[in-house]
């Protein structure tokens, strides 16, 4: 393929359509027209020679050879970002587009106050929110996240972490349940085990640390639900004898939901909460202004 014959508008049109699916979702986040986005994908497709995307149930669907571009195109306009970028400081009057990973717990606790902070000093930027699995490593890598919030040990080198603040775990229950009557007697580790539990299980998230410590004292407890999400939990034990162990963050979420809480009969460990990216993106002025951010709002 002659190099000359490649504008690289084409490969942000591509970048914007692999990221919403659509023709008519990408045109706005272009500042372009359908009918300009449309003739810029039939571009690429021609030296391409690649359908590139299939519609599928009222969606643009990558193709796979479209789907083996996805990364390094990402990565592609991310290093003409720091080529092109001075000192980030015309983020709050540009356009940028942010992708990052979270998790169920960010979700709730760190994304509404973020968005409502974007409003306020960069009105013009957009994110993206991608659920955390097991293919976060490798979207951070192929720049398809821009970065991800991290409840594990952060991961090592071409990664690079930020310790955002630390958590604790408190027990959560429904405010009729026979627990809250026991009073300034406190729940005890028999009472926590006489009750059914529900649990948030997340992929590669490994055992729960109270199972951990449980299993380290010979004891278990017994799981009526498992979910992938705290919230879901949080609704489900209301009016039951369900317990739920969560991060104290959530507690006024699970408060204004009618739980109430009580410390846990046993100690565990505070978890650690951090931000990660790949070192790729260590010196992008966008990068950095959104890191900068979030560690500001910790």
């Amino acid at each position: 393929m002659n190099l000359n014959r490649i504008d690289l508008n084409l490969l942000v049109v591509f970048d914007a359509i692999a990221r919403t699916g659509s023709v008519k979702d990408a045109a706005p986040q272009l500042a372009l027209s359908q009918p300009a986005v449309s003739h810029a994908l039939n571009r690429l497709r021609v030296l391409m020679d690649d359908p590139l995307f299939v519609r599928a149930r009222n969606r643009l669907v990558p193709t796979e050879r479209a789907q083996s571009m996805i990364g390094p195109v990402a990565g592609i306009l991310q290093s003409v970002r720091v080529l092109m970028s001075s000192d980030g400081s015309d983020i709050v009057e540009d356009n940028r587009h942010f992708r990052i990973g979270i998790s169920d717990f960010a979700a709730l606790t760190i994304v509404p106050r973020l968005t409502r902070k974007l409003q306020q000093i960069a009105p013009n930027v957009t994110l993206e929110l991608i659920n955390v699995g097991e293919n976060t490593l490798n979207q951070l890598a192929g720049g398809e996240l821009d970065c991800t919030f991290w409840g594990l040990q952060p991961p090592e080198s071409p990664y690079l972490s930020q310790f955002l603040f630390h958590d604790s775990f408190v027990g959560f229950c429904s405010a009729d349940h026979p627990l809250m009557e026991l009073g300034d007697q406190g729940v005890s580790i028999d009472d926590y085990l006489l009750y059914p539990h529900a649990i948030a299980q997340f992929r590669a998230s490994g055992s729960s640390p109270i199972d951990v410590f449980l299993k380290g004292i010979g004891r278990h407890r017994t799981i009526a639900l498992r979910s992938p999400s705290f919230m879901s939990n949080i609704t489900a034990i209301v009016g039951t004898k369900m317990i739920a162990t969560l991060p104290s963050l959530l507690e006024s979420i699970a408060l204004s939901q009618g739980l109430l809480s009580f410390p846990l009969p046993f100690l565990i460990p505070n978890f650690n909460y951090s931000l990660v990216w790949h070192r790729r993106t260590e010196a992008d002025p966008s990068g950095i202004w959104l890191r900068r951010l979030l560690v500001e709002m910790r």
